[in-house]
């Protein structure tokens, strides 16, 4: 037995001892003496074995059961191929992305939509995407997200499509949607309500100069006052759907996260259904929000360090949790996700829907797709393939990241693109550890000192 490559070392304050392990996400405590062994045998014997006799009995058991030590690093990675393998492979589970129009009011400057047809979806299309989906005789569960364009600027279509869905699907079923909040009403509310959207994410651009100008109307509206109204209409009618606040940022707007997130708690006060997120800008390869001889979009590194600065000046995202394996792959490897636009044209990916040079076929009459494009279909199930890359397939890192964005590494590979893929824990692991053993401590202390 030898130290797994997917095993991390660190100390706290050369007082606690730990290792973690990507593979298994066991994180453990352990003595100072075994930290030493290990430590010795990692970093002067990479070769030699480990031997149980230095090691307590009980401890090595756990060493070995979480994957701290393993025979061999080869057969691990192939136990994390196997994981991602029969993932890709499963046939009863669908994600589906529908887009009843790709229109919207605003013309962000980021926005990968703003060259896209603004048609409205059909009774027509709606039959061929039912039709697609209950061909599937082994799915037994769904989940829906509605996108656009501004989806909520087609409602009575979302309706439509749940009446005409339930009529033959009568399992149960995942909804959520995401929306730049303008369009929220009472009538979009009852909408959701009805086919039971569960979750809402709606976009800020930074702070209300900032947001106003990226989400703009000839009309000069505050944009950004009405979106937090309409937030606050949403929550007071269905307190029962969670609203994600994404927070798009780039390396110009990033020092308005702090204010903003502080003006969003203060405004949705006790509102506990209500979160805020950072969302780092994607450099979607056209050029246009690029500063002359200058990147404005996050690397790896800059992403981890705003994280981190967010975390020491007590803000909390979802990137500063307890690291998860990445066995739930994204869905453009899964031949059993995809997304249709409001002609029926089908896409493997969100980012890129209602693009038609990266459809991978489209809906006939009786719900089957034709017209494949079997390269474009062919990239983004196996192109720029994690399990391909000599660096990424060697990583520590891989099962927390599996490579990172899909169709971020298909643009690297196949349009030139120059994407930065790398997980925000690489070159960062011990920190974000720490945060997440600081804070079980103060749990831990709290439930203590509430049962004394």
């Amino acid at each position: 037995m030898k130290i797994s490559k997917y095993t991390f070392m660190f100390d706290e304050n050369g007082q606690e001892y730990y290792v973690y392990n990507t593979l298994s996400n066991a994180l453990m405590e352990i003595d100072k003496e075994s930290y030493s062994l290990l430590f010795e045998s990692r970093n002067t014997q990479k070769t030699k074995k480990l031997p149980p006799a230095d090691f307590d009995e009980d401890l090595w058991e756990a060493l070995c059961i979480n994957n701290i030590i393993s025979d061999n690093d080869t057969d691990d990675y192939l136990k994390y191929k196997a994981s991602i393998t029969n993932i890709r492979k499963q046939r009863t589970g669908m994600h589906l992305t529908l887009a009843p129009t790709m229109d919207c009011c605003f013309r962000c400057h980021y926005c990968f939509e703003k060259y896209k047809e603004k048609k409205y979806m059909t009774p027509e299309i709606m039959d061929q995407i039912i039709k697609y989906v209950t061909s599937y005789p082994e799915l037994k569960n769904i989940k829906i997200t509605w996108f656009g364009g501004e989806p909520l600027m087609a409602g009575r279509l979302i309706g439509e499509f749940y009446d005409k869905f339930r009529d033959i699907w009568q399992e149960p079923f995942i909804s959520n949607i995401i929306t730049t909040g303008y369009h929220i009403d009472k009538e979009s509310i009852r909408v959701m309500q009805k086919v039971g959207i569960s979750s809402v994410q709606i976009t800020l651009d930074g702070m209300k100069e900032t947001h106003n100008k990226v989400k703009h109307l000839p009309s000069g509206e505050d944009v950004f006052e009405r979106i937090l109204s309409n937030i606050e209409l949403l929550n007071d009618s269905a307190p029962e759907i969670n609203i994600t606040i994404r927070v798009n940022l780039t390396l110009e707007n990033k020092e308005e996260y702090i204010p903003l997130h502080k003006l969003c708690l203060t405004r949705f006060y006790g509102r506990s259904n209500i979160t805020i997120s950072p969302a780092f800008v994607l450099d979607r390869g056209t050029g246009d929000i690029c500063r002359s001889n200058n990147n404005i979009f996050f690397g790896h590194i800059e992403r981890s360090k705003f994280i981190l600065n967010l975390a020491k000046n007590g803000i909390n995202s979802v990137f500063v949790r307890y690291p998860e394996p990445f066995f739930n792959e994204c869905a453009i490897r899964n031949e059993m996700a995809i997304a249709f636009d409001p002609e029926g044209y089908a896409y493997k990916c969100w980012e890129v829907i209602g693009n038609k040079e990266y459809a991978i076929g489209k809906l006939n009459d009786d719900g089957i797709l034709t017209d494949i494009n079997q390269t474009i279909l062919n990239r983004q199930l196996y192109g720029a393939d994690t399990f391909d890359d000599p660096i990424c397939s060697q990583c520590k890192y891989l099962p927390i990241c599996n490579g990172g964005c899909p169709i971020q590494r298909i643009e690297n590979k196949f349009e030139g693109g120059h994407n930065d893929c790398c997980s925000h824990y690489k070159g960062f692991m011990p920190d974000f550890l720490k945060i997440h053993i600081a804070r079980k401590k103060a749990q831990e202390a709290a439930a203590t000192e509430k049962q004394q």
